[in-house]
């Protein structure tokens, strides 16, 4: 199994909730940044799955604009969701490869327990895309093949 990890672009720092943050102008061209420097290997992708945050599904919208594919929701993907579920979840969707449009702590963390790796080891900065194999979506099964960070 593959699978694409997208951390949302930069965000406002204030919002009347978090969930209600906004990409900056920065996020913004962050994104189409890595997005655009990763678009060969991004042609793979079958579905895009984003966390209900505002700042993700912007995000999310940015990818699907590129790899003309619809916007899915999960809860699974929200900054405090839970490593086994979400590891159940892509188990889940077996043939598709999905690029998976999530938040820090959540995104680095599922990284790390994937490819074990130790804790905290992927800090994934604000539009940094990671490429993850595994022959089952569980922890210390998989590997992380590349881990791109934006330039700025």
């Amino acid at each position: 199994m593959q699978a694409f990890l997208l951390r949302h672009g930069e965000a406002q720092l204030f919002a009347e909730t978090d969930r209600e943050r906004a990409l900056t102008s920065l996020g913004h061209q962050q994104t189409l940044d890595i997005l655009s420097r990763s678009a060969g290997d991004l042609s793979r992708v079958t579905r895009i799955i984003a966390s209900p945050y505002i700042r993700a599904q912007q995000t999310a919208q940015l990818a699907a604009e590129q790899l003309e594919l619809p916007v899915e929701t999960s809860d699974l993907l929200t900054p405090d969701s839970r490593l086994m579920p979400l590891g159940e979840f892509v188990e889940s969707l077996q043939d598709d490869i999905p690029l998976l449009v999530t938040h820090q702590p959540l995104v680095g963390s599922f990284v790390d327990w994937l490819c074990g790796l130790a804790p905290g080891r992927h800090i994934m900065g604000t539009s940094a895309l990671a490429y993850v194999e595994a022959d089952v979506m569980a922890g210390s099964c998989g590997e992380l093949l590349w881990l791109h960070q934006p330039d700025y």
